[in-house]
């Protein structure tokens, strides 16, 4: 019974996480930044591949006018899954849990290493996204990010 109420608990979660599916920009504005991590423009666009795969094409213009790119295929299942990415850190694996029918925690690995750990929460009206990014250096040095995204 445990099982079936347990498996019922993460179907509904996943249902809500859909909300999660579309194209979102980061406002600036509502958004705080560690110091010198502010972008000029952020993208994300989230779509849902079938079988529980979610693809991620997150683009990000740097204050110098530099673009990154980030793309990866991923279920919420804790699973590490291999991230693509360009014009930025190499990031080597990403990771999902949910937590619940609106949130999601996930880790980000650099060669093995945790950089960044975070939590992503969908307004219940699926308009805004708050994404809280625990970053860690190679130097060790920490920060935090915590990014307001607005649906298009």
């Amino acid at each position: 019974m445990l099982l079936v109420a347990l498996l019922a608990g993460l179907a509904f979660a996943q249902e809500g996480l859909k909300l999660k599916f579309g194209t979102w920009n980061l406002n600036l504005e509502k958004s705080r930044f560690a110091p010198g991590s502010k972008p000029r423009s952020d993208i994300r666009i989230y779509e849902d591949r079938g079988d529980g795969v979610i693809m991620s094409t997150h683009t990000t213009v740097d204050q110098q006018g530099r673009e990154a790119l980030t793309i990866y295929a991923a279920k919420f299942d804790g699973k590490e899954y291999p991230v693509a990415t360009r014009g930025s850190g190499a990031l080597s694996t990403i990771a999902f849990h949910v937590i619940d029918a609106y949130s999601e925690s996930f880790v980000l690995t650099r060669d093995g290493k945790v950089a960044v750990r975070g939590t992503t929460t969908n307004s219940k009206d699926g308009k805004t996204m708050t994404m809280v990014l625990n970053r860690t250096s190679g130097d060790g040095q920490t920060s935090q990010d915590i990014d307001i995204y607005e649906k298009r």
